[in-house]
């Protein structure tokens, strides 16, 4: 259960907030206070009010960023979009849980286990949870759309990750005991984070393959800032990146391993351009994974043979991964367009017993499982098409589109086999959005813009050339 400490770091983190903003300009200090709420908050620990969303290490931070861009940036930074398809994902985003309780007023009843129909309380709770879910998208589309704003959030990721590295460290040496150290419980199962006769470290994310994710992507950063000569506090970033590279070896995920030599490739040796058509076109391959993997065109089954020739244990997993993800969709497949719901109602559960037997995993899945094809489309709409557009209009626009297309990429890949969905993820899909535009399109002016930007915090050398 979690102590003291942990309900105490949720209710001061919108002080921490409000104090960054109060140090540094806007796009800064929503960098810092996303970032330190991501890293640093308990997990599993909530407080659930009537009428409103759970308040956790997600949405606290979320909601306290958004007041605070009002309060010392003004309204006009938390405007919509004006493209009309992200109005129009996110319309679908925000309103399809109304469809999804209407198609979903019935009980479904297992045994002795009742699950219960949805209200129109549900439909609410749903539409504000997912309306807090895009704060980081909302304003990462609006605070940091210049080039040198966008590079400082890629310095800010690498100087974050390294400072958490340390404790990372601590953790590969000793086993996972932060979390219960200071929040006084462990976040999950512990046998998972014991890999390969050592430990994967969990720090504050939850799971150890949360931490990998990050460290990837925080790779994919370090090297187009090594490949920028950039210095991060006084040192080469092509030191950092060796530093975090084996750092990542440490956090024990072959997955996270692979993605990150796969994109260490495009973003050393190949050409922002090329690098853009790349995501671009793995955005592509995420939007109709699903359709695939239900037509039987993805050889996830012959993976999984080859899996097994070479490491039976891990080959059982997959399968049963395989397994799983199969008897969802076709779970799914009862109610393809807005999904089961809340509650469980998209698992798959014994008749006789009422015993859930089903393991959910991939985000993918699960989305399509609770919220059909409609949340599906616009959920991996506003995370995919961000790229298609970089690639589409961003022939004048510097390196960084490609640095965070890459990094984006990197994440969306992981969300077929895992559940990855973090704010950083919504925080780099909506500063994506914003940028590159078209040469010629009106801009806003240089001084509107240097307004916003000041000195960096933690302090960070600029690049030497």
């Amino acid at each position: 259960m979690p102590n003291t400490i942990a309900y105490a770091a949720l209710i001061i983190w919108p002080v921490v907030t409000f104090a960054l903003f109060a140090l540094m300009r806007p796009p800064q200090a929503l960098i810092w206070s996303l970032l330190g709420g991501y890293l640093l908050l308990p997990v599993n620990t909530s407080f659930d009010f009537p009428g409103v969303p759970a308040l956790d290490k997600h949405s606290i931070p979320s909601f306290a960023a958004f007041i605070a861009v009002l309060v010392f940036a003004g309204a006009r930074y938390a405007r919509l979009p004006r493209e009309w398809w992200l109005l129009a994902l996110i319309f679908i985003y925000v309103g399809s849980p109304i469809f999804t309780v209407l198609t979903n007023r019935d009980p479904l009843v297992f045994s002795s286990l009742v699950l219960p129909g949805l209200t129109p309380y549900d439909a609410i709770a749903l539409a504000a949870s997912k309306c807090i879910q895009l704060i980081p998208f909302l304003l990462g589309y609006n605070m940091l759309r210049s080039a040198r704003l966008q590079h400082y959030l890629l310095r800010s990721l690498v100087a974050a990750v390294l400072l958490y590295s340390l404790l990372m460290l601590i953790e590969v040496r000793l086993s996972p005991q932060l979390h219960t150290w200071i929040y006084g419980f462990f976040p999950h199962a512990f046998d998972q984070q014991i890999r390969g006769g050592g430990f994967r470290p969990v720090v504050f994310l939850g799971h150890g393959l949360l931490v990998a994710i990050l460290t990837s992507m925080t790779v994919v950063a370090a090297a187009f800032l090594a490949r920028s000569r950039d210095q991060i506090f006084g040192v080469s970033a092509w030191i950092w990146l060796i530093y975090l590279v084996c750092v990542l070896v440490l956090c024990r995920s072959l997955g996270a391993l692979i993605l990150s030599a796969a994109a260490l490739l495009p973003a050393l040796l190949i050409r922002r351009n090329g690098v853009r058509l790349i995501c671009a076109l793995l955005a592509i391959a995420v939007l109709v994974y699903p359709m695939m993997r239900g037509a039987d065109l993805v050889p996830v089954q012959a993976l999984a043979d080859q899996v097994a020739a070479a490491d039976p244990e891990r080959a059982s997993s997959l399968q049963t991964r395989i397994d799983n993800e199969d008897s969802l969709l076709e779970r799914a497949s009862e109610r393809p367009l807005f999904g089961w719901g809340g509650y469980g109602r998209s698992e798959i559960f014994d008749e006789s017993s009422g015993r859930n037997m089903s393991i959910t995993d991939g985000t993918w899945v699960i989305i399509i499982g609770t919220s059909g094809w409609a949340g599906y489309i616009a959920t991996f709409g506003l995370l995919c098409l961000p790229m298609l557009s970089a690639w589409w209009r961003g022939a004048h626009d510097g390196v960084v589109s490609a640095a965070l297309s890459l990094m984006l990429a990197v994440n969306l890949l992981d969300l077929l086999p895992n559940s990855s969905l973090t704010p950083l993820t919504w925080l780099l899909a909506g500063t994506l959005a914003a940028t590159p535009r078209r040469r010629g399109q009106k801009r806003r002016s240089e001084t509107e813009r240097s307004s916003l930007i000041s000195k960096s915090a933690p302090r960070i050398r600029q690049p030497s050339s």
